[in-house]
């Protein structure tokens, strides 16, 4: 069998990352299954002697194995050791410390839990940031949780402390170990961003050099997924091929040794990977261009497919069998397959390769043949990304191709200018050079971010999933590719099936869009001594109260991030409210814009992340929808309108003298309770969160809805 490795590596890669999304008791079955069928395969003489049906089955079955006995040896006995319980922790600060969604996290290694020995590592997540640097040594006391995150399980910590504000002793290291000076190089380098570049083109340089992803903007980050250019801000591949590129050449020029500039050039490999922070995308393309260089030391080509196999071969080693399921792993696995198996039969059957006219040079086909090989490249990684992309994230972009096309090369440039300024600026004279590059390098920067808002901004750039037409466009596509197969002549009938296919998703997608943007519903969802309300705007989202339990509010927001990717803003006004708030930016709901109550953050300090506001304030929401808020004693009265409704949101307490006469005549009323002059509230619509009033109707009310109706959808159209 050829390539042996390449298959060994991948089977095993892939049923790791399949069974760490999969329930305990799936895998157990998936294991058993292709137990058996391993043996089957083996006792039969023809699939015996085509080795790869027994092989992949018995790879698949003992990869599941692995990570079942991995779950049952590793994981679950330090989860059930130490959740659950307020326990004395002593740990190291292994990295940087990161900010995202309003928290800063950090990184630790246990040294002892309750004075026992013990190392494992844990995720430490507090509203403020701790006085401590990369190796110091850090003691406290706080209640242990179960990571509930893959992202965070897929990278090792299986158990997290989420503490607002704790007494913490902190322990400074003398001697720091190597990779302390590496931190400190990546922090010098983006210094160097930070001082001469406007934050959104500092922050850019830093993701595309360094791979700090978590340096950008939650808005920009948004404005890349939804152009379909996400993978251009990870390093992967590219920005290897750049940095290995430029040293090998450099040391050939200047050693003329193979056995002196071969070393040399791992050693940059080396070091970008830890500077870089051993990301696991890095990682897989940091081996694989260790082999590349390795085949060229001995004279040997090497092939790309075994090199990506022994890449997912080694993954498990270096992080864990759940490292697999890293999101950005699998996809730079399932990108790199796809170029290195389709995209050269795709740029044969594209390129340039004669022209009868004379007048076209050689150099402009070679330029024409290069933007054709980068759309190539987008094509073929977009074969297995965007089925991926449609079953990890419930949806994908539209602009991928041309983001693609658009901003590989300006990127490309980004990322050899931010190299050369980071190394000119620490060489005594060269510092001046430095500062040239920095103006086209903020100009190309800028260009990026403007090209990508701008594709972002279009109406058919990101589609969700959920909507109805997908699944019928994903079936008439499915029917018509298998007649067409079924079919002869079948090469002619594929050009027919693409269009008809077309014709559908986008038929179906803009009547989609044509109802998201009729669409203004208000939905009120009961919860334990509170509730979830929010407006649907032409599919934006707009939550008004979650003050209920945090299994209502959890469910709320699974689903709206699944039919409508996240939820644009949500204003909290009460302490229950910011403990959700806390609780949602630790599962990592997507939230584009928070509106904070001042005197909420009494308890917890003010945050750089939420618009703080207090007293009579107008908020202007949406594209016609307006938001006012009174204040009165510390609670706080929401009146929201748009074009042809209004809604009135009365918090429990709020004295009904002190609303203004102009709200008092909304559409919509919501209250905890009826008090005693709630007779005054001219309405359409009432609806009571907390008990029920006197009467069970009232002449001035077209609708009462009263506490017992768990669920409320109200059409505003």
């Amino acid at each position: 069998m050829k390539r042996i490795a390449a298959h060994i590596g991948l089977t095993i890669f892939c049923a790791l990352a399949v069974a760490f999304y999969l329930p305990k008791t799936v895998t157990l079955i998936v294991t058993a299954s292709f137990g058996v069928l391993a043996l089957l395969f083996l006792a039969i003489k023809k699939a015996r002697r085509r080795i790869v049906l027994p092989l992949t089955a018995a790879l698949i079955a003992v990869s599941c194995g692995i990570n079942l006995a991995y779950t049952a040896m590793a994981v679950e006995p330090i989860v059930q050791k130490f959740c659950g319980e307020s326990r004395k922790i002593t740990a190291t600060l292994t990295d940087e410390e990161y900010r995202q969604y309003a928290k800063t996290y950090y990184r630790l290694k246990t040294e002892s839990i309750d004075g026992e020995e013990v190392h494992v590592r844990i995720l430490l997540k507090t509203d403020r940031p701790l006085e401590i640097e990369p190796f110091d040594t850090v003691s406290f006391t706080a209640d242990i949780i179960p990571t509930e995150s893959n992202y965070y399980l897929a990278k090792g910590y299986y158990i997290s402390v989420n503490v607002p504000d704790i007494g913490f002793e902190t322990v400074k290291c003398d001697t720091k170990p190597l990779y302390y000076r590496i931190i400190q190089l990546r922090q010098a380098m983006r210094d160097v961003f930070d001082r001469y570049l406007p934050e959104a083109e500092s922050s850019l340089c830093n993701a595309v050099l360094l791979g700090d992803k978590y340096a950008l903007d939650q808005t920009v980050k948004d404005d890349f997924r939804y152009s379909g250019a996400s993978y251009l801000i990870v390093v992967s591949g590219m920005h290897f091929a750049v940095i290995c590129s430029l040293s090998y050449m450099l040391f050939k020029k200047l050693l003329r040794k193979r056995y002196l500039y071969f070393p040399l050039t791992y050693l940059v490999i080396i070091l970008y990977m830890m500077i870089t922070g051993f990301q696991p995308p890095v990682m897989r393309s940091g081996i694989m261009m260790l082999i590349l260089i390795t085949g060229r030391l001995v004279r040997r080509q090497s092939d790309s497919l075994t090199s990506l196999g022994i890449a997912g071969l080694l993954m498990p080693v270096i992080f864990s069998p759940y490292g697999c399921g890293d999101i950005g792993m699998i996809l730079s696995f399932a990108a790199t397959f796809s170029i290195i198996v389709w995209e050269p039969a795709i740029y044969s059957k594209l390129r340039i390769k004669k022209v009868c006219r004379r007048r076209i040079t050689r150099w402009t086909i070679k330029g024409i043949n290069f933007i054709i090989s980068i759309f190539c490249v987008s094509l073929a990684a977009n074969i297995l990304v965007f089925p991926l992309s449609v079953i990890l994230f419930n949806g994908f972009s539209l602009m991928t191709l041309v983001s693609g096309v658009v901003l590989y090369p300006l990127i490309l440039l980004v990322m050899v200018l931010s190299l050369f300024v980071c190394v000119f600026c620490y060489l005594g004279p060269l510092k001046y050079c430095s500062l040239l590059l920095l103006w086209p390098l903020y100009g190309i920067a800028k260009l990026i971010l403007l090209l990508v808002s701008g594709l972002s901004s279009l109406p058919f750039a990101y589609i969700h999933v959920k909507s109805i037409y997908f699944y019928i466009w994903t079936a008439v596509t499915l029917s018509l590719g298998l007649l067409a197969y079924g079919l002869r002549r079948r090469c002619r009938l594929y050009p027919y099936v693409i269009l008809l296919s077309a014709i559908v998703f986008f038929g179906g997608l803009t009547v989609n869009t044509a109802v998201l943007l009729n669409t203004n519903l208000f939905e009120y969802y009961a919860g334990k001594d509170g509730a979830v309300v929010y407006l649907n705007y032409c599919g934006r989202i707009h939550m008004l109260r979650f003050d209920c339990d945090s299994e209502t509010v959890y469910q709320t927001m699974y689903r709206l991030e699944d039919d409508y990717g996240g939820v644009q803003s949500a204003v909290c006004t009460g302490y229950r409210e910011r403990v959700n708030y806390n609780r949602m930016s630790d599962r990592e709901f997507s939230v584009a814009h928070y509106l904070m109550y001042r005197n909420v953050t009494k308890y917890y300090g003010d945050d750089e992340a939420e618009d703080i506001f207090g007293g009579n304030t107008t908020y202007y929401l949406d594209d016609g929808v307006v938001l006012k808020t009174v204040e009165n004693n510390g609670k706080v009265l929401l009146y929201l309108t748009d074009a042809d409704h209004s809604i009135l949101l009365i918090p429990s307490g709020f004295e009904l003298d002190a609303i203004p006469n102009g709200l008092r005549s909304a559409d919509i009323i919501l209250m905890d309770r009826a008090g005693e002059r709630y007779d005054r509230l001219k309405c359409s619509t009432l609806i009571l969160c907390s008990s029920l009033p006197q009467k069970e109707k009232l002449p001035q009310y077209d609708s009462l809805v009263k506490p017992s109706e768990r669920h409320i959808e109200i059409n505003l159209n």
